[in-house]
C-alpha cells in the first residue's frame, strides 16, 4: 500500500472514523444500550451515550437525511432550547462513499460499506453485466423499477452481513421502522427491514411524529427499538443548495414537530426508560456549475475506461481497459488533481477507506479499479448526467467535511 498517498489527502478531506466515531457504530451503540448481544463495529465512545444508559429499554434513533454539521452551526443559535435538553451532543463521520443507499445500510447492519456491499449509488453487477441504480434496482440506461428482481435478485439476500434488526428481535427487542408510506415495500426497505417487527409507512412530518408517539404509549414498558428516517432535508439541499432558507425551515419544522407533537405529549409511562437520538446519514455540499468536470471533455482518460462510471458523481469508481490503472491514475494526476483525488482501488480497499476487513467478497468487483472522489464542490459527470446537472445545487457521495461530518444529539425523556 502507498502510505504517503493516504497521508497526503486534501485538507477539506475526512477520513471516516469505523473504529467508534462513525454513523456506522450506531447499531453497536443501541444493542449497548438494550443489553443485546451484537456482531458488528463498537459503539460509540461512552461520552456519547452513558450518560442516558441507566434503565434504558426503548432507544429512538432520528435519522434527517442529509442534516450535516454544517447545517447545524448554521442554525445553532435557533436550536437554543433544544440543544440545552441534550444529555449528549457530539460530532460524527459519516461512511464512505457518503451516500444515502451505502449510509442507511449501516444503519440497518452496524457494518461499513466494505462489509455489508452496498458501496454506492450505482454499481456494476457482474452476474447482469448491468450498472444498477441501487435505490430503485434499476439498469442506469433505462427506468425500470426493480428490473434486476425480475432478473433474479434477491433484495434480502443482497446484503453480506445480517441485518441489525435480525439481532434485535432474536433476543426479544422489539423493531420499529418509520418511513414515507412510498418506499415501504420498495426493494432497499426489503433489505434493510430483515427482522423488522413492524414497518410504518408515513406521509407527513406530522404523521411521522404522531404515529411514533402512539406506538411508544402502545408499547409502553417493553423492549423497543424504533428507527426514523425522514428525507426532506436531502431533496431540499439537492434543489437549492444546504445553505438554502428552504433547507433551513424544513429543519428547524422537523425539530419543533419532534418537541412539540412527539416528545411533550408523551405520558409518563411512555417516557420511562425511553432515549431519543438525532443524527443523519451524511452531510451535503455546493457544487457550483464552474467546478463541472465532463467526462467527454476528456477523450484521452475516456478511452482508456473499459465502461462508464459507477458510483456516482462525488465519488466515482472507475473500470480500467485492461492494463490502463496506471494510466488512469497519471492522466488524473496530471489533468485533473484540482477537481478530483484518485486511488487505486485495491489500496483504498487495504487502507480501510471504506470499512475494515473482513469485506464482503463482492465489494472488490463494485468498486472497480480506481475509484475517484471529488475536491471541494466537484463532480464528474457523463453524457446524460449533464442534461440532469443543473437541477442538482447540492450533492454528497464524497470526503469533504461539509459531506462527512454530521450530528449526534441525545436526550433522555424521563429526566
Amino acid at each position: 500500500m502507498n502510505d504517503k498517498m493516504f497521508a497526503n489527502l486534501p485538507d477539506e478531506f475526512v477520513w471516516p472514523d469505523y473504529e467508534g466515531g462513525s454513523i456506522a457504530n450506531i447499531p453497536g451503540t443501541v444493542a449497548g444500550l438494550l443489553g443485546a448481544p451484537f456482531a458488528g463495529l463498537p459503539p460509540l465512545p461512552e461520552r456519547l451515550w452513558r450518560p442516558l444508559a441507566a434503565g434504558v429499554k426503548r432507544v429512538v434513533v432520528l435519522v434527517v437525511d442529509a442534516w450535516g454539521w454544517n447545517l447545524l452551526a448554521q442554525e445553532r443559535e435557533r436550536l437554543d432550547g433544544l440543544w440545552q435538553r441534550t444529555a449528549v451532543q457530539g460530532q460524527l463521520t459519516s461512511i464512505f462513499p457518503s451516500t444515502t443507499v451505502a449510509a442507511l445500510s449501516s444503519l440497518w447492519t452496524g457494518v461499513a460499506p466494505a462489509q455489508h456491499s452496498m458501496v454506492g449509488l450505482r454499481l456494476f453487477m457482474p452476474d447482469y453485466a448491468v450498472i444498477t441504480q441501487m435505490l430503485s434496482f434499476t439498469p442506469t440506461f433505462g427506468k425500470y423499477p426493480d428490473a434486476l428482481i425480475d432478473a433474479g435478485l434477491d433484495p434480502e439476500t443482497f446484503l453480506a452481513v445480517p441485518g441489525f434488526a435480525e439481532q434485535l428481535t432474536a433476543v426479544g427487542i422489539g423493531v420499529h421502522a418509520f418511513k414515507g408510506r412510498g418506499i415501504v415495500n420498495s426493494a432497499l426497505s426489503q433489505m434493510h427491514d430483515r427482522g423488522v417487527t413492524a414497518d410504518h409507512g408515513v406521509s407527513s412530518l406530522a404523521e411521522l411524529f404522531v404515529q411514533m408517539r402512539h406506538l411508544l404509549e402502545a408499547k409502553a414498558g417493553e423492549r423497543l427499538y424504533v428507527n426514523a428516517y425522514w428525507p426532506m432535508v436531502d431533496t431540499l439541499s439537492h434543489i437549492y443548495g444546504w445553505n438554502h432558507d428552504v433547507v433551513a425551515s424544513e429543519l428547524r419544522a422537523i425539530l419543533w414537530l419532534l418537541e412539540v407533537e412527539f416528545m411533550s405529549k408523551l405520558s409518563a409511562a411512555a417516557r420511562q426508560g425511553t432515549a431519543v437520538f438525532i443524527t443523519a446519514d451524511h452531510g451535503q455540499v455546493i457544487t457550483p456549475p464552474e467546478q463541472r468536470v465532463h467526462l467527454d471533455d476528456h477523450p484521452k482518460l475516456k478511452q482508456m475506461l473499459l465502461m462508464r462510471p459507477a458510483g456516482e458523481p462525488r465519488t466515482a469508481y472507475l473500470y480500467a481497459k485492461h492494463g490502463r490503472q496506471a494510466d488512469i491514475l497519471q492522466y488524473i494526476e496530471a489533468e485533473l488533481s484540482h477537481a478530483m483525488t484518485a486511488f487505486p482501488a485495491d489500496e483504498a480497499l487495504a487502507a480501510g477507506l471504506l470499512g475494515p476487513t473482513p469485506h464482503a467478497l463482492q465489494t472488490a468487483d463494485r468498486v472497480g479499479d480506481v475509484i475517484v472522489t471529488m475536491r471541494q464542490g466537484a463532480v464528474l459527470l457523463t453524457t446524460n448526467e449533464r442534461e440532469k446537472a443543473d437541477k442538482m445545487q447540492g450533492r454528497h457521495g464524497g470526503m469533504t467535511r461539509a459531506e462527512m461530518q454530521v450530528p449526534w444529539l441525545g436526550f433522555r425523556l424521563d429526566e
